[in-house]
């Protein structure tokens, strides 16, 4: 397993990981999502909701290379489409993971080590 994919295992288990619609939406209506994330086959519609998300909150939001079998295996799910993380700092981290292995994640990673906008955020889409 690479290190971005263990690393988000140990986001989940520092609590700072949720998953499904209904969790992300939340997070990112309450400001409580850093960064939201999409798996590499999920649907257009949950890609369509997520970037909605991202754009209306002013989150960082990436497409994962792992499909939705892939994540919902590490996250002890059957299939996992969506995500946040909720902890600014883990976000980061775990954006330099990925863009350390593939450099199309490096934007993302540099929003997340900015100092936060005026309403926390901004957006990447």
């Amino acid at each position: 397993m690479d290190k971005a994919l263990s690393f988000l295992g140990l986001i989940k288990k520092a609590g700072a990981l949720l998953t499904g619609e209904d969790g992300v939406s939340g997070a990112a209506r309450s400001g409580k999502a850093a960064l939201i994330m999409t798996a590499a086959d999920t649907a257009a519609n949950t890609t369509k909701k997520a970037l909605n998300l991202s754009v209306w909150g002013e989150i960082p939001h990436v497409r994962l290379p792992w499909d939705k079998d892939t994540l919902g295996e590490l996250l002890d799910k059957r299939v996992c489409a969506i995500l946040a993380v909720t902890d600014r700092g883990l976000a980061a981290a775990f954006a330099e993971k990925l863009a350390a292995q593939l450099p199309e994640y490096g934007e993302t990673a540099a929003l997340l080590r900015e100092k936060p906008s005026r309403k926390g955020r901004k957006a990447h889409g």
